[in-house]
């Protein structure tokens, strides 16, 4: 996955908000099985962390392909 243009920033960040909160719920809610429970939240953490990874890859590029950024003072 790889953000491209500002849109999908947007709906990268409203995508990753809905996670957060998707692991809190499940971090407070009592499990059937905590072996699965446990599964969740790594499998859901790893996407939290890969979505703040691509956010944080395209505020980057964003700022380095400025003019400002690039000129010389």
């Amino acid at each position: 996955m790889s953000i491209e243009t500002p849109r999908q920033l947007e709906n990268t960040r409203r995508k990753l908000q809905e996670l957060e909160q998707l692991y809190t719920k499940t971090r407070g809610t009592p499990a059937a099985s905590e072996h699965v429970r446990e599964l969740t939240l790594r499998s859901l953490k790893k996407r939290i962390n890969q979505f703040q990874e691509e956010i944080t890859r395209f505020e980057a590029r964003a700022i380095s392909s400025r003019p400002e950024v690039n000129s010389e003072k």
